[in-house]
């Protein structure tokens, strides 16, 4: 008894053999473990096509969203301005620099000035010569209200000599509109007495506005 022949259906190859059944059939069933055709597994996206929405960061504060929804960083900030800003407050803060120190050579001469003033007025009328510390210090704002020989006169009467030797307890300098004033603190300590002395000073240069001598006690 012969084996009835089937004929070839279309579309099929002649020479193909049928696997038998049960034996070398795929283990993956009968769908391509890639799927039908046309179809991309995930998560990849057909060529052409994008990741849908929210694939993506959301853009940070200050940046702002860019194709494909990725976040672009703002444009960069003119720094022009910043500069310019910067400069003029550098420029500032050298000038106050500049003028302090101006001012502390300013102020630090004048109180070697009073100081020095207030030296060379003692020693002239502890060696009695008065009349010529009067002529050389007094402002003429105190000329005006005591004379040189009610000066002279009220020196000779605190008998003072060449034992007496200033002791400056305070020299205070200040500047006020360009014009410098100064006032000595101290004491004229002569040999068995103490004398209280304060000494004014006004101007540029410095000339006596205001004294008082005069014993302790």
């Amino acid at each position: 008894m012969s084996t009835p022949q089937v004929p070839p259906q279309p579309d099929q190859d002649p020479q193909a053999v049928p696997p038998a059944s049960g034996v070398g059939a795929s283990q993956y069933g009968s769908t391509p473990p890639y799927g039908p055709p046309g179809q991309y597994p995930a998560p990849y996206a057909p060529p052409g096509q994008y990741a849908p929405p929210g694939q993506y960061p959301a853009p940070a504060p200050g940046q702002y969203p860019g194709p494909y929804g990725m976040p672009v960083p703002p444009p960069a900030k003119n720094r022009k301005l910043l500069w310019i800003i910067l400069g003029a407050v550098g420029a500032a803060l050298v000038l106050i620099i500049v003028g302090v120190v101006v001012l502390v050579n300013v102020l630090g001469s004048a109180t070697n000035r009073a100081r020095t003033i207030s030296d060379d007025f003692t020693r002239l009328i502890v060696n009695g010569q008065s009349s010529q510390a009067y002529d050389q210090y007094m402002h003429p704002s105190l000329t005006q209200n005591l004379s040189k020989d009610e000066f002279v006169a009220g020196v000779e009467g605190l008998g003072l000599d060449n034992t007496c030797k200033p002791h400056y307890d305070s020299v205070n300098v200040s500047s006020v509109n360009g014009t410098n004033t100064a006032d000595v603190v101290g004491t004229l300590q002569c040999q068995g007495k103490i004398l209280d002395l304060a000494y004014s000073f006004e101007g540029n240069d410095l000339k006596m506005d205001a004294i008082r001598l005069r014993p302790q006690g």
